[in-house]
């Protein structure tokens, strides 16, 4: 069999599945020929389609044993390497491959999506610039390089780089997807939906793109069409979880609250969540079966907000006959004390105690079929303690009128911390005069502090709030707060206090959409974003709302 009759042979048998001919064949012909670069090239192939990368580093190794000179052998094997996870072995190939032929412009490319995998982007950005100079027509280098440029933040260059790949190449998937996610990036919804769509009729099986296209569908609330779309991701690719994650999120939003909770179960095996999920040789227990004089440890996962948000559902088990071992964090400690049903508390960190059954605190909803009409949402579920309530009587001294709490911002790295986050000098400008304006906020951002040592009508009190149960006490005195989505929101409602919550266009999934009113906290009365960004309205419409308000 001649070169040209292999090659066509063996891609014939690698597209129809029949790994093991396939492999047998290379390595008879590799044997023969360990250098054969358009061999290697289908050892790539066969290894992408197999998963049997492994093997491929094998014979690659072996291959560069034979002739340590072959660049393009380097090459390859920084591909495997990579597909194995292995990085920075990768990225010594690429540059033994650049330094046996750096006029190559492929290679330096390979060489950027090492970078960028290792989260090395400016570096990255040098690489595929390297590339452009070799080959300044090169469409892909464009493209990878305006995604590197768009994770240093660099959007509208990242975009002009997107739009320079697409004019070298309109079929070049890449860029629309990536453009797709700039755009996305700066709300520019429709510019981002129309790439996304450009990006499907390119490539229709390219399940990443159904994926975010869900996503800016979620974000323009057309979430029956965001629900299609994950649905078209994940059938193209079943084991893509991201998307049934945030498919699960979209049906949370909607208020498919027994669906939407059970799908969210596959936060388990996502990036984020797979390093922090708790290994216990006990069952999980998600109500299927009976719990009574069942020694359940319950335990908080992720945010304090979701902690304060989910806990009422342990007075659930407690009263379904579990006895409760409930570990919380430090932070919370003292205050989850007035929580009814628990048996047993641990903070977080501490050796804990024997037990029957596990659930992850915001597990605990499926257990109960929870739906949005029979939320557990009777308030207060939890309450400050009496001597923190008269301490704080005391330091906040005689009324001078309603007391206004304000939380204005929220974890500087939280993901969404741009949208829901509000700048006080901003925040400022809406609260009419004549009312007492007391800071619920613990920790300051430099700009928020130099705003506030403008404003001597509110106070801050800083680091006077050691934990929640301080927190809790002194939102205990405020008449009525004023909050943008962060735990102490939820701690204001798990009090039952008067709260208003200032929402961004697309909030988080557990304010639903196009109401004004929580069924998670019945003291809650939202104000929402008209438009993405659109915080004006909202200050305008709090300040109208306080002006005229009887106390």
């Amino acid at each position: 069999m001649n070169d040209e009759s292999f090659v066509i042979r063996t891609t014939q048998r690698i597209q129809a599945g029949d790994y093991a001919q396939a492999r047998q064949a290379l390595e008879t012909h590799l044997s023969a020929r360990a250098g054969d670069a358009r061999a290697l090239d289908l050892l790539c192939k066969l290894a992408d389609r197999s998963g049997d990368y492994a093997h491929a580093a094998d014979w690659l190794c072996r291959s560069l044993e034979i002739d340590p000179h072959n660049h393009r052998a380097y090459c390859f094997l920084g591909y495997v390497m990579c597909k194995l996870g292995q990085f920075e072995g990768g990225l010594e190939c690429y540059d033994q491959a650049i330094a046996l032929d750096p006029a190559q412009p492929a290679y330096w490319c390979e060489r950027a999506a090492a970078l960028a995998e290792l989260d090395r982007h400016a570096q990255a950005v040098a690489a595929y610039e390297q590339a452009l100079v070799l080959d300044p027509a090169y469409a892909e280098a464009h493209a990878h390089l305006g995604t590197s440029l768009l994770s240093l933040g660099h959007t509208e260059v990242a975009i002009a780089r997107f739009g320079q790949a697409i004019a070298l190449d309109a079929r070049c998937v890449s860029a629309y997807l990536n453009r797709g996610n700039a755009y996305l990036q700066k709300q520019e919804l429709a510019n981002a939906l129309a790439d996304y769509d450009q990006a499907i009729a390119l490539q229709p099986d390219h399940a990443l793109a159904y994926a975010n296209r869900a996503a800016v569908l979620k974000h323009l609330h057309r979430l029956d069409e965001s629900l299609q779309s994950s649905d078209r991701s994940i059938a193209l690719d079943p084991q893509y979880v991201d998307a049934r994650f945030n498919k699960s999120l979209t049906q949370l939003l909607r208020g498919d609250l027994d669906e939407g909770f059970r799908g969210y179960q596959v936060r388990w095996q996502t990036p984020t969540f797979a390093p922090i999920r708790r290994q216990f040789t006990q069952p999980l227990w998600l109500g299927e079966s009976a719990v009574q004089g069942q020694r359940l440890l319950v335990h908080n996962e992720q945010g304090l907000g979701d902690s304060i948000q989910f806990c009422r559902f342990v007075t659930l088990a407690a009263r379904a006959g579990a006895q409760v071992i409930y570990e919380v964090e430090a932070p919370l400690y003292d205050l989850f004390q007035s929580l009814e049903g628990v048996t047993s508390w641990v903070r977080q960190r501490e050796p804990l105690p024997a037990f029957d059954l596990y659930c992850p605190v915001m597990s605990l909803p499926i257990a109960f079929n929870c739906t949005v009409q029979s939320i557990p949402a009777t308030t207060p579920y939890l309450k400050a303690k009496p001597e923190k309530l008269a301490q704080w009587a005391d330091r906040l001294g005689p009324r001078r009128g309603p007391r206004i709490g304000l939380v204005w911002s929220g974890n500087a790295t939280h993901k969404a911390d741009q949208q829901r986050s509000i700048a006080l000098g901003d925040f400022l400008n809406a609260l009419p005069p004549g009312l007492a304006y007391f800071s619920l906020q613990k920790e300051l951002r430099d700009t928020d502090a130099q705003a506030l040592a403008q404003a001597p009508q509110v106070v801050h009190f800083g680091a006077a709030l050691a934990d929640f149960s301080d927190t809790a006490a002194l939102c205990t005195h405020m008449d009525l707060i004023i909050a943008v989505d962060t735990s102490v929101a939820h701690l204001a409602g798990a009090l039952g206090r008067p709260t208003w919550l200032l929402l961004p266009h697309l909030p988080d999934w557990r304010w639903l959409l196009d109401r004004e009113d929580s069924p998670w906290y019945p003291e809650m009365r939202l104000f929402r974003q008209a438009s993405a960004g659109d915080w004006g309205s909202v200050l305008h419409s709090v300040r109208a709302q306080l002006a005229s308000k009887r106390w």
